[in-house]
């Protein structure tokens, strides 16, 4: 029997749609935006350490948790649709396992292995400072995104947006300052131009991580904010 929506419900669904959209369309925005001054400073050769570590980090973020703040929302969305509050809750505990597993499996494999994606797979070999510094936000991205996958299947996106507009600020911002600064400290210790600019995109991952602390701790206010209304039901 098809289940019957409401205006309500479709209003919500609506709004809630809306809100995320232009949370994507800012993150876009401030992600052109910050990637002009990042090229400024660690050039062209920077970028494409940035880039060859960014796509490894890509891909195992893609192969462990990316798939987990849809996987989470529509089993949270069916128990709550049942009022099957304790069940959700359950949900999201063995999903934070989940992410604690594949989190810090993915962590281990970039961290420790960084020297041989950077030197065999790519052969970049001083892409591997880049790849270490973005090896703990693997970690971080799987309870980033069971936490906004709980939202989501409460029906509301206001906190992955919003952990999505911090997210982006903060990483445009620590990008461009941790890039500059680990370049002038290459300077200031006489290293030659490539590892100047090789510290340079592990600065520009830096910010990512950074980003990606902010939008965690964004979440979890929300989280807690909500905990006495998770309590009565």
């Amino acid at each position: 029997m098809p289940v019957k929506t409401t205006k309500t419900e479709s209003n919500n669904f609506l709004v809630q749609g809306a809100i995320l959209a232009i949370a994507g369309i800012l993150v876009r925005l401030i992600g052109l935006a910050y990637r002009v001054p990042l090229l400024r400073i660690i050039g062209a050769d920077g970028m494409g350490y940035y880039s060859t570590a960014y796509n490894l980090y890509a891909i195992i973020l893609l192969l462990s948790s990316y798939s987990l703040p849809l996987a989470v929302s529509k089993m949270v969305s069916v128990r709550i649709l049942k009022n099957e509050y304790k069940n959700a809750n359950k949900i999201l505990k063995a999903a934070l396992i989940y992410a604690t597993i594949v989190g810090g499996l993915g962590f281990i494999v970039v961290f420790f292995g960084a020297d041989f994606f950077a030197s065999i797979l790519y052969r970049m070999p001083l892409a591997k400072y880049a790849l270490q510094s973005l090896a703990p936000t693997i970690w971080i991205m799987a309870y980033l995104g069971v936490l906004r996958g709980y939202f989501q299947g409460h029906s509301t996106m206001v906190p992955t947006a919003l952990s999505q507009i911090f997210e982006q600020i903060v990483n445009a911002a620590v990008s461009v300052g941790a890039a500059y600064y680990l370049c002038e400290m290459a300077v200031r210790h006489a290293k030659p131009k490539a590892v100047k600019l090789a510290y340079g995109a592990a600065g520009g991952t830096i910010g990512t991580g950074a980003g990606t602390v902010i939008a965690l701790a964004v979440v979890l206010i929300f989280f807690f904010l909500s905990a006495k209304d998770r309590r009565k039901k």
